[in-house]
């Protein structure tokens, strides 16, 4: 970074200097030839940095009216300081002073001239004694002087007016340096004109990216890629990206002045397609070491579409082979561009044919029936002939030359029929005969041909291949009997095989065409033209050309035109046949092959749930008769009121039976020793609490008593929650007071309505989870439960890595803002499948699953043993259900700490006050800040609170109640709720902590008890929490509804308006609840029983673990911490881990405990124990011993002692390596190197 100031020496004499600074030196050139000042002024240079004790070298100059020094600066501060101290003196503070009275004589349009900084005459300011050379800033941005262009200026006194002045006479010299040469340059920070999205309107001729370096005005015509947005130290903000033309990138700065303007802008920018720039562009020598642009004007521009493809005739051509983004990393084509493509140029229909795959299958439908788009639906798979494959199988190894020959072949589904034959022929492809691809037997297609229409695809089908060899007319008439229609392209398709010698030259490929339009005409067949479309564009070629290299295709850059064409287009490439036969292969066939497929849907209407007898009537049953056991029979009003709504709207829209399931899942946990905890916003149902399918409850805040049944709710938000209720005994009977409820509205899990599909997710121990997956198969049956699929996409790193690789291998020269342009181009392009974590979804026992989708292994995986729907799960969970069985640490730590210490984790109170204090002290574990590397709580290790994010949370909002808490995991999960939101309003004592927004609840909430409507504040709240403002807007970004009037007519605070417009995404109150009483009960553990706390958190929460380091003393472990601290960013992700745990470590030794080293005859296999008051680490805390190797040492140890270590290398499989590690840890004990010695030593 460069800064440039024109200095005034601050006694009034006439010599004036221009600095140039940077990170590392400033550069000192006078004005004029007053030499002896310029001496004078280093000397006093130089004794300044030795009295403030700075490290400097004098740099020596040739030139005679310069002098440059350079010194030491902290490496670390990446952040753009708006001002350098030219090595100090003082000149920032300085600047500032004048730049502020400056804005203050701007604002209130007052004259400047005949005034100092301070506002008095030049006269009465007496610096005689002090020394402060440097005083006025001319300009405060990316800059890189000519002195040539100085030598004019005049010396004027430190006045406000000679800065002006000074900028004046510097900006006129660049004018005339450029001359015409350059477009005329706009004044910094002009007001915006009409039209322009900042500054003044741009006039001027554009430049190229590609060569262009130091201008003081340039224009370029691009795109953004990789906007950001970072604020600086002083308040202003740096809006930053690149701009991207055909020829390279640039990156760009644009300053603003506040955090909230650099937002805005922002947020503009990210909505503009293409843009006309103007700006000056300076040399980087800080961070980039390259060009910079500085934007002064922006302005949008229209996508120039004269050139554009289209087409107006009635009888337009319909595409049969078309690939879209998810055939696996060979097409392109975005379904929605597609439609729109087709509905503009008036095609009647377009078929999807993916390779092998039917995945675009749901967009295709939502999005055709949304812009009025008739879908084919098909496939091009991949044929093997059955000899053939019993060939390849009765080979106990199969070489790639031994693999069956696959061929193409188009199958379309003619209407429901077809399409369920279609979805099971995928499945047995995926399952049975997936051969890196998925392939198909003839005799499967033959035995699932109904409701199909077969094609004969490409030149590397079947029919097509035998043409190529030479076949007879007979075989070929046989092979083309098999097809339902046979298909060509335009003969460039295939240029590659004359390249490759395998066809003489291009009347070859044309007489191949010929060949199949005889055969079709013998066998009465319908011959179709397709373009075997892969990409969109002409232009989108360049992806595929670039996938294509990163693949390995050494012919990447000779492939073929395969764009969507237009009917003209098609037509004009068969020039060889007659006009009826040309327009009869490319429209009239292509048309009447759509009119024989009906309309379809590849995934059914309406939500199709598992069916249990009876379930709706249990559930019913089940959450009165708890609710009664709870709140005693009459229920209370509240009670009452709140379980009739809810079941009312459960029952009537069939989710009865999700919940009955749901509630036999956690049953079945909580019988078997593992608590549950809910995720998401299942809390904020009655029901799910009733039936205990969550621990949450949502009523108001309330006592209740567990003798009599007195009840009492506070309704009208006098306490945040249930817990924060004061301990009181029963005015009834005397009995301790229970206290619940989280004040949470049921609208936020099931809607205003009552009507949403519900989302039960829940969080089984890790160590359960597999349980939970097989009792689901007990409960539906094995062929009705499948892993929730999910398809992966081209991750933006990665197709940033093809895009350099391309270049790489082209020898391009280009920036990196335009290699990201083009990645972007692989934008949603299907690269693998999985699985989700816990998802499973069940099909309903009187239902097959191909009525939703077909189904695979991950990954094409069969040695996983597991089934996955081929559709990615976000696409049918709405039709078929999903269940939610996630595995989650907290529940299998709770599991460990109730066996270590016999405690019940549900007796743990959540008001218990040394549990609350550690979330704003360190009292509760007995140490200090000082002991715990300065943090002033004590929350480390503590789920939800220990990171060092949430414990600055904690350390500034000191909270003193569970209410507290589940604001401040609120806060966390949330974006751009807590940092520049909740955070500075709290400091500056706009609001308090519980009144800051934090949960979604909270705006519906605090709206509601304020006066506001009902189903009004709950529109606001879902706007908020998916960070799309307060209003409702159209599809044009206007405004539909006026909910800030309402807010602000209902008296809400202007902070609270303005904090829901910062909000991005909000946490559902009942997910963070479920997660604090998850993380209290934890916590409590911590204070009470610190050994068993520690024990669990390293078996199951420590992601490393060396033993050397952490069996030593204090001093051992505090200097491994402080070597990897000061690594910083250069540490590796284990280093890390392994200073996270040394932080925990730590902790444990100040507090009195310690580890004790591996113990051949006690430790465990996976867990940490307890043993003689100290923690005793399992054999997988051993480096490189792993988890089969841990588990067989324990298991032949219960068995048999063991009596050497050959005894246990040999039983246990260990090898030497790790033999040789256990012996130099002294994990070993008193065993020998073998019997031998055992028996004679």
């Amino acid at each position: 970074m460069k800064v440039r100031y024109r200095v005034v020496p601050k006694q009034n004499s006439k010599p004036a200097f221009y600095v140039n600074c940077d990170d590392k030196q400033v550069t000192i050139q006078a004005a004029d030839s007053a030499f002896k000042t310029l001496v004078s002024l280093q000397e006093r240079l130089a004794a300044w940095y030795k009295e403030k004790n700075i490290s400097f070298d004098t740099i020596p100059t040739k030139a005679t009216t310069s002098c440059c020094f350079a010194w030491k600066v902290d490496d670390d501060d990446e952040e753009f300081a708006p001002y350098y101290y030219a090595g100090g003196c003082g000149v920032g503070e300085f600047i500032e002073d004048v730049e502020a009275y400056r804005q203050k004589l701007e604002e209130e349009n007052m004259p400047e001239r005949g005034k100092s900084f301070a506002g008095n005459n030049d006269d009465e300011i007496d610096y005689a004694d002090e020394f402060v050379p440097f005083m006025d800033a001319v300009e405060l941005d990316y800059f890189n002087p000519d002195p040539r262009s100085y030598e004019s200026v005049t010396t004027r006194n430190p006045s406000i007016s000679s800065s002006s002045s000074s900028t004046s006479s510097a900006n006129s010299g660049h004018q005339h340096k450029g001359g015409k040469k350059y477009p005329q340059r706009a004044p910094k920070d002009a007001p915006t004109d009409e039209g322009m999205i900042l500054g003044p309107r741009i006039e001027g001729a554009t430049s190229s990216i590609m060569g262009t370096v130091e201008t003081p005005s340039v224009i370029f015509e691009g795109v953004f890629v990789g906007l950001d947005k970072r604020d600086t130290r002083t308040g202003k903000s740096i809006v930053n990206g690149s701009i991207v033309d055909d020829t390279n990138s640039m990156k760009f700065i644009k300053f603003t002045n506040s955090p909230e303007e650099g937002d805005a802008l922002l947020k503009q920018l990210k909505k503009l397609q293409k843009v006309r720039v103007q700006g000056s562009v300076n040399f980087d020598d800080r961070f980039d070491k390259d060009y910079i642009l500085s934007i002064r004007s922006i302005e949008a521009i229209e996508e120039d579409n004269t050139n554009e493809r289209t087409e107006d005739r009635p009888d337009s051509r319909v595409e049969l082979h078309l690939h879209t983004k998810m055939s696996d990393k060979d097409a392109l084509v975005s379904i929605k561009d597609l439609f729109n493509t087709v509905k503009k140029w008036g095609h009647p229909a377009v078929a999807i044919t993916d390779h092998g795959v039917v995945q675009a299958f749901p967009e295709a439908q939502a999005l055709g029936k949304e812009l009025g788009v008739k879908v084919i639906y098909g496939v091009e798979g991949y044929l093997v002939d059955d000899a053939d494959l019993e060939k390849e199988l009765s080979l106990d190894v199969v070489k790639r030359k031994d693999e069956a020959p696959r061929y193409h072949i188009i199958l379309l589904a003619q209407n429901m029929v077809g399409l369920r034959n279609l979805y099971k022929m995928i499945s047995i492809s995926h399952l049975e005969y997936y051969k890196r691809r998925p392939r198909l037997p003839r005799s499967i297609i033959e035995e699932h041909r109904e409701g199909i229409l077969i094609g004969s695809a490409c030149e590397a089908g079947e029919l097509m291949q035998a043409i190529v060899k030479g076949s007879s007319k007979e075989e070929l008439l046989t092979i083309a009997s098999f097809y339902d229609y046979l298909e060509i392209q335009p003969h460039t398709n295939n240029t590659f095989l004359i390249r490759k010698g395998i066809v003489p030259d291009e009347q070859a490929l044309i007489d191949m065409n010929k060949t199949v339009i005889e055969l079709g005409e013998a066998l009465n067949k319908r011959v179709c033209a397709t373009c075997d479309v892969h990409y969109l564009t002409p232009e989108e070629k360049i992806y595929r050309e670039i996938m294509l290299t990163a693949c390995g295709f050494p012919d990447a850059d000779e492939q073929p035109d395969l764009h969507l064409r237009t009917t003209d287009e098609m037509l004009a490439s068969f020039p060889y046949l007659s006009e009826e036969k040309a327009y009869e292969v490319v429209v009239a066939n292509t048309r009447a092959i759509n009119d024989s497929i009906e309309d379809i849907k590849p995934v059914p209407d309406g939500t199709y749930s598992p069916k249990i007898e009876g379930a709706d009537e249990a559930f019913t049953e089940m959450c009165y008769v708890n609710a009664k056991k709870i709140y005693g029979d009459p229920l209370p009003r509240v009670v009452q009121e709140r379980l009739d709504y809810e079941l009312d709207c459960i029952i009537s829209n069939g989710y009865g039976v999700l919940y009955y399931i749901a509630h036999k899942l956690v049953k079945k946990s909580l019988d078997d020793g593992y608590l549950v905890g809910s995720r998401g916003s299942v809390g904020s149902s009655f029901a799910a609490t009733m039936s205990e399918i969550t621990e949450v409850n949502p009523l108001p805040p309330h006592y209740i008593c567990p003798e009599c049944k007195w009840s009492e709710f506070y309704e009208n938000s006098e306490y945040a929650g249930g817990f924060d209720l004061p301990r009181r005994d029963c005015p009834n009977c005397g009995h301790p007071l229970q206290t619940n409820g989280h004040d949470i509205p049921f609208a936020i899990f099931l809607g205003f309505e009552g009507d949403k599909v519900p989302d039960i997710d829940l969080n089984f121990s890790g160590d359960y989870q597999a349980k939970a997956h097989k009792y689901t198969e007990e409960l539906f049956g094995r062929d009705n439960v499948f892993k929730a699929g999910t398809i992966g996409t081209i991750a933006d790193k990665t197709a940033f890595g093809y895009v350099k690789k391309y270049a790489e291998l082209r020898n391009i020269q280009a920036r990196s803002g335009f290699l990201e342009h083009l990645a972007k181009g692989f934008t949603n392009v299907k690269n693998t499948t999985g699985q989700h974590p816990g998802g499973i979804m069940v099909c309903p026992r009187d239902m097959d699953v191909h009525h939703f989708t077909p189904i695979q292994h991950p990954a094409n995986k069969k040695e996983s043993g597991v089934l996955t729907t081929h559709f990615d799960y976000h696409s049918i969970e709405g039709r078929m259900t999903k269940l939610d069985i996630l595995g989650h640490d907290d529940p299998t730590i709770i599991r460990m700490l109730e066996d270590l210490t016999g405690i019940d984790a549900k007796t743990i109170p959540f008001d218990d006050p040394r549990t609350l204090s550690l979330f704003s002290s360190t009292e509760g574990i007995g140490l200090t800040p000082e002991q715990l590397q300065g943090d002033q709580v004590a929350s480390l290790a503590v789920p939800e609170c220990g990171t060092k994010f949430v414990r600055g949370m904690l350390e500034d909002s000191r909270p003193q109640t569970f209410s507290d808490l589940v604001r401040i995991s609120g806060f966390s999960h949330g974006t751009n709720v807590w940092l520049d939101n909740a955070q500075e309003l709290i400091k500056n004592g706009t609001c308090k902590l519980n009144e800051a927004i934090s949960t979604r609840d909270d705006v519906m909430n605090f709206l509601i008890h304020r006066g506001m409507n009902k189903k009004n504040s709950f529109f606001v709240m879902e706007n908020v929490r998916k960070g799309k403002g307060i209003e409702k807007r159209n599809k044009q970004g206007q405004a539909t509804t006026e909910f800030e009037k309402e807010m602000r007519e209902n008296n809400i605070p202007e902070w609270f308006i303005e904090s829901c417009k910062k909000i991005s995404y909000l946490f559902p109150r009942a997910h963070a609840v479920a997660y604090v009483m998850m993380a209290f009960r934890i916590a409590w553990f911590k204070v009470y029983h610190p050994l068993a706390f520690y024990a669990a958190y390293f078996s199951i929460r420590a992601k490393a673990f060396d033993l050397r380091i952490m069996t030593g003393d204090l001093n051992t472990q505090l200097k491994e911490f402080n070597r990897i601290k000061a690594l910083d960013r250069g540490a590796s992700p284990k280093e890390k881990d392994l200073m996270s745990a040394l932080e925990v470590s730590m902790e444990m030794y100040q507090r009195g405990y310690r580890f004790i080293n591996v113990d051949i005859q006690h430790s465990g296999a996976r867990r940490f124990s307890i043993k003689d008051g100290a923690l005793l680490p399992p054999f997988l805390a051993i480096d490189s011993l792993g988890e089969t190797v841990a588990d067989a040492i324990v298991e032949e140890r219960d068995t048999k002692p063991f009596t050497s270590l050959k005894d246990l290398q040999r039983r246990c499989k260990v090898s030497a390596t790790i033999i040789e590690t256990m012996k130099e840890l002294k994990c070993c004990g008193d065993l020998p190197e073998d019997e031998q010695m055992s028996l004679f030593g």
